[in-house]
């Protein structure tokens, strides 16, 4: 069963609520990242550290009370705060330095508007390193003085995919590159996301403030507005809807990008992206539609629903491993942990009108 948190209160409070409850997670994820760095970048956790810390000026100009929840949940896991860092530095640590191919995280993200009623949907399946899957946990956060935010993230992660009680949700796509500085590290945009009250808010935040390296958000908000952002150190391309509809997967889209800015996408982001649109169309959003669609297995092991590929190295394995749907409009989100064409329990939660 995967531990579900609640927490109030100061960012500290939230951090070690966050840190207690999740010590075992959050030391297992310090263990698959360790591993997974070293096989797929060859980096040692003391290297790791240090390119964790250089994201520190940029994370205490832009938020520094996230600093302190950072702080707050080490002294709940009793573990090193700056190894939390390197947790939420993760993405800028593995995809922006590996020596050999991996497969970016995120994976199969979708926006739709419906026709009758006006409200947004987001959906996603998260895919990524099955060692990772007991590492996962659902976090509801009621800061003082912020919006409240419902996210399943990994343990010790401040920020993922997720809504707030705004009506403002967020997906991932994670992009591979080799282009990183020292700017706020993705994860913890995504945050920044979660405590916004706006698309509008969000895209102009993660404008002024610039990401540390290149990623995929697709954000709604419960007025129906969505957006696709391709972010990046060097500047970010906002996509709008096509007749209601967003999609992305693991490569970059836009049609105007930051000049220099280049991803290593793998040929099956480009599958998953055609497929995805395709199987949608004249497709209107509910839970069930979304569910059925995100269960895809066309072109297995490398489908919309990811199974493991057993002829390559243990450190490139990728699944799904879960899937979330999200009305903002009406502020709830059902989701499921493990391959949703297998049927997984599906759990509920929303935010009271």
């Amino acid at each position: 069963m995967v531990t579900q948190i609640e927490a109030r209160g100061s960012h500290w409070a939230l951090g070690e609520t966050h840190g207690r409850l999740a010590a075992e997670e959050i030391r297992l994820g310090l263990a698959n990242y360790r591993r997974m760095f070293e096989e797929v970048a060859g980096i040692d956790w003391n290297e790791a550290r240090r390119t964790a810390e250089s994201f520190i000026p940029a994370i205490e100009q832009a938020c520094p009370e996230l600093m302190e929840e950072m702080n707050g949940i080490a002294e709940g896991a009793s573990v090193e705060p700056l190894d939390i860092l390197v947790l939420n530095a993760r993405s800028e640590i593995v995809l922006t330095h590996a020596s050999r191919p991996v497969q970016s995280d995120g994976c199969s993200a979708l926006a739709q508007r419906h026709p009758a009623d006006g409200s947004q949907w987001l959906a996603q399946n998260w895919d990524w390193i099955p060692d990772q899957a007991d590492a996962l946990i659902t976090l509801t956060l009621y800061p003082d003085n912020k919006p409240a935010i419902h996210m399943i993230t990994e343990g010790g992660i401040i920020g993922k995919v997720g809504l707030n009680d705004q009506g403002v949700g967020v997906c991932l796509n994670a992009l591979r590159s080799q282009i990183c500085e020292p700017k706020l590290p993705v994860h913890i945009m995504l945050r920044r996301v979660l405590e916004s009250d706006s698309v509008e808010h969000a895209l102009d935040m993660i404008d002024d403030v610039g990401t540390a390296s290149p990623a995929h958000f697709l954000i709604g908000d419960g007025d129906g507005n969505a957006a696709s952002m391709e972010v990046s150190p060097m500047g970010d391309a906002a996509m709008k809807p096509r007749e209601g509809n967003l999609f992305h997967t693991n490569h970059l889209i836009a049609p105007h990008l930051p000049p220099g800015l280049e991803d290593m996408p793998h040929d099956d982001s480009m599958t998953r992206l055609a497929r995805l649109r395709a199987i949608s169309r004249e497709t209107t959003p509910s839970v069930e539609s979304l569910y059925e669609r995100l269960s895809d297995e066309d072109n297995a092991p490398w489908s919309i629903c990811r199974h493991r590929d057993t002829r390559v190295p243990d450190s490139e394995q990728m699944e799904t491993l879960f899937t979330l749907v999200m009305n903002l409009t009406e502020r709830r989100a059902e989701y499921s942990f493990g391959k949703p064409s297998a049927r997984p329990e599906r759990l509920h939660f929303a935010f009271s009108s």
